[in-house]
């Protein structure tokens, strides 16, 4: 597994530029000058200090993987909704999957988002299914047969941790748990892109390497991954390039660091 990482981490370092807008055939993430004001303002001519998110240009290639790190309130949420087109931006353009999202409707946010694997900081279980079928919930609504995906559900729910839960509600977890669940629920289409906000945020830091090597490996299977977090520990144990936000702006780091096996 180190191996993997480190090669994904040197095509991440070569092939990405913060800032600095360098369209390719293979980005499936591209922000061209995008602003963010708060509340969502697309006024023309917002001074300086009302934007959370000024002039981003980045792009996220193909298989890439990233932290979106900063300090609370930087606007790291803010940034992962536009990718998964909750929030338009105040200004610029964004692209994802090579198609211009900024003013989007209905069935091409339906089409996107079919591509997407999203861990919300709130969960968002429904609280009448039980484990499996929240797990299970995204291939139930594309059509397959329960036959075909059981096994592989109960499988992954065993990697995360809730083997011996699988009929319990929602409303028993303990919030570690529901984190679990809610990354179990956002991976097991194996989605192109997959985005996590704060997906360690309430698990110990074992589990978290555990989580992140499921991360990696679906890396390794060709997603793009985009993970926002607060856990310094993780983001050096990984050893992946970083995007920070910070006053607005986004920089690039490149750690060395030692990967975990």
């Amino acid at each position: 597994m180190a191996q993997s990482i480190e090669k994904n981490r040197q095509k991440n370092v070569v092939t990405n530029a913060v800032p600095g807008f360098l369209p390719g055939d293979d980005a499936v993430v591209a922000f061209d000058n995008v602003s963010l004001g708060y509340g969502g303002s697309r006024e023309a001519h917002l001074s300086d200090a009302n934007y959370i998110l000024k002039s981003l240009s980045f792009q996220l290639p193909a298989g890439s993987f990233h932290f979106l790190t900063g300090p609370s309130g930087a606007g790291k949420t803010s940034l992962l909704k536009m990718i998964y087109l909750a929030q338009p931006p105040s200004a610029g353009r964004i692209s994802l999957f090579g198609e211009t999202v900024n003013s989007s409707d209905r069935a091409q946010i339906a089409r996107l988002r079919s591509k997407l694997g999203i861990v919300f900081q709130e969960f968002r279980l429904l609280e009448h299914l039980n484990v499996f079928d929240n797990a299970a919930l995204p291939l139930f609504v594309h059509g397959q047969p329960f036959r075909q995906y059981r096994d592989d559900v109960s499988e992954l729910l065993s990697w995360v941790g809730l083997k011996n839960q699988l009929q319990a509600m929602p409303h028993v977890l303990s919030g570690g748990e529901k984190q679990r669940l809610a990354i179990a629920r956002a991976v097991v289409t194996r989605p192109t892109l997959i985005l996590a906000d704060e997906p360690t945020g309430n698990i110990d830091y074992a589990m978290g390497l555990r989580i992140m090597r499921l991360f990696v490996e679906l890396n390794r299977l060709g997603a793009t991954v985009l993970i926002a977090t607060h856990d310094e520990s993780l983001v050096r144990a990984s050893g992946m390039p970083v995007l920070e936000l910070k006053d607005g702006h986004i920089f690039r780091r490149d750690l060395n660091a030692t990967v975990p096996s």
